[in-house]
């Protein structure tokens, strides 16, 4: 078990001030996160689909497009409440050093979000029916009366996790929103839809995993926060207005990245029937676990970039980022030979039969999605950074992109229509923030650590799976391919040396959970370490 995960050191322990210290700190937070996150990623990608699974299989094919749709929308509307004081108040912790400001940050930002997650709630369930007038469908009416709960906790919770996340504790992160959440939903969801409950069995699991994971934040908070922010007998003053001003600033960013990644579902929805909603809903659920490990390496770089772009850094901040591009694609490259060489396989195997048509734009889904997961945590660097309108021009054009495309090609194309719209919107979005990363400060990941182990991992895997089909006709083969495909890639990045001297925190990791020391693993993986 790595420091993080035994309980995080204070804050006020001394922080390395040499640039090179500071560089070595800041890419052990990267593995340390990186290695709690990747497992909690692996864990939410079980759980989760084995609750999807259950809920597609178990529902009919308009049921399920009801279950997305409902999700979707209240998705967008916990972005839009929350005012992006997640990702300022996890940047502003990181940047301030001063216990009585943090305090302040962590006081406020905490009331407000209760408040508007309260009234977001309530107005949910209010004005359901003029909201499903919009899909032109009385069926969401009852879907999102009973989501309305899920709009005032998805934007509560993840303030919870970004005031930990500031103080580069990923745990509860990891823990509740990754771990518990899913678990308690296929817990509930099994149980219910055993019951003959349907549609409703989905919803009602929905909202008590999210209510599960609001409680575990709250007794993390209540056990840990004086660990980073011991407590103080004056009075809490008002944070600076900085904090506020971020906020709107990084609200705009999430709104615009909303709708990247959600304005296909909903205008599909609009255009077209729940039936085809759920066909698509059935390619995304599968496309978007390509992007879980950028989004694990986007909460543990946020404060990482922040912390080193104050203390101008730079060379350390490229090599972080190089190092955290590099183990994104642990996840993502199995996933996408599995989605783009054995699609069809892919959804017979976890949907069935009756989802074999979300087979064609899952393809292209796989691919922009892979491009968009190469890049990096551009956004999250940006973020770090503070290139609040650097990032807001990238933001807008992948929005403006979707937006457009949707309602060109939708209307006529419908399902493949969306792929199209949302899969070019969303590589653009982090393309054009790296654009930005590399002009301005050189950062870009495509170092020989990350291209030796890409390209040598493609030659060897493309023909082993092109190859599959010709030995067998089984569609549960694609299970074993997923490890084929993970193991061909780590196994790579040993035999072509593209391990750095911080990887060792995996083998610290491994002897701590095994209670023995590992020299013999850790002299091999020394000897194979290699300039980032």
């Amino acid at each position: 078990m790595s420091a993080s995960a035994e309980g995080p050191l204070p804050s006020l322990a001394p922080e390395p001030t040499s640039p090179a210290g500071l560089g070595a700190e800041m890419a052990r937070r990267v593995n340390r996160g990186t290695l709690i996150l990747v497992l909690s990623t692996v864990c939410f990608f079980a759980l989760n689909f084995v609750g999807r699974l259950a809920t597609a299989r178990a529902l009919s094919l308009t049921q399920w497009g009801l279950f997305n749709l409902g999700v979707s929308f209240t998705a967008l509307l916990s972005t839009l409440i929350l005012l992006g004081l997640n990702n300022a108040v996890a940047r502003s912790l990181a940047h301030e050093k001063d216990p009585a400001e943090q305090r302040a940050i962590v006081r406020w930002s905490l009331w407000v979000s209760a408040a508007i997650s309260a009234v977001a709630s309530v107005l949910t369930f209010l004005f359901a029916s003029p909201i499903a007038g919009l899909f032109h469908d009385p069926a969401l009416v009852g879907v999102l009366e009973l989501l309305a709960i899920s709009v005032g906790m998805g934007a509560i919770t993840p303030v919870f996790a970004a005031v930990f996340q500031g103080f580069h504790d990923v745990l509860p992160n990891a823990l509740f929103n990754q771990v518990v959440n899913p678990a308690v939903f296929v817990v509930f969801v099994l149980g219910l839809l055993y019951l003959g409950w349907g549609l409703n069995a989905a919803l009602v699991a929905y909202v008590i995993a999210d209510v599960a994971g609001l409680i575990g934040c709250i007794w993390y908070f209540a056990g840990r926060i004086h660990r980073h922010l011991p407590p103080d007998i004056l009075p809490v003053g008002r944070p600076k207005a900085g904090l506020w001003s971020l906020s709107i600033a990084l609200w705009g960013l999430s709104s615009l990245a909303f709708v990247t990644a959600y304005a296909d579902t909903l205008i599909l929805g609009a255009y077209w029937s729940a039936a085809d909603v759920g066909y698509y809903s059935t390619a995304m659920s599968l496309a978007r676990t390509l992007l879980l490990g950028g989004i694990t390496l986007t909460f543990v770089f946020l404060p990482v970039a922040a912390r080193l772009s104050k203390e101008g850094a730079y060379t350390a901040l490229r090599t972080a980022y190089t190092i955290a591009a590099r183990w994104i694609l642990v996840l993502s490259i199995p996933l996408f030979l599995l989605f783009l060489l054995l699609p069809s396989q892919s959804v017979v195997a976890l949907f069935t039969y009756r989802y074999a048509a979300a087979a064609v734009p899952l393809q292209f889904l796989a691919l922009t999605a892979f491009a968009s997961s190469i890049i990096g945590p551009s956004n999250a660097c940006l973020a770090g950074i503070g290139r609040n309108r650097a990032q807001l021009a990238s933001a807008t054009l992948s929005a403006a992109t979707n937006l457009a495309l949707s309602f060109a090609l939708i209307p006529t194309y419908g399902v493949l229509g969306a792929a199209v719209a949302w899969g070019i919107a969303r590589a653009l979005y982090p393309a054009s923030n790296l654009l930005i990363l590399y002009r301005d400060y050189g950062v870009h990941p495509f170092r020989p650590i990350l291209l030796r182990p890409l390209v040598v991992t493609l030659a060897i895997a493309v023909p082993i799976f092109l190859a599959v089909p010709y030995f067998t006709a089984a569609n549960w083969v694609v299970f074993p391919l997923f490890f084929v495909g993970t193991g061909i890639f780590i196994a790579v990045l040993i035999a072509t040396r593209s391990l750095v001297p911080d990887d060792l925190i995996f083998v610290s990791a491994l002897e701590k959970v095994s209670r023995r020391r590992l020299p013999g693993l850790r002299a091999f993986v020394a000897r194979r370490y290699s300039e980032v």
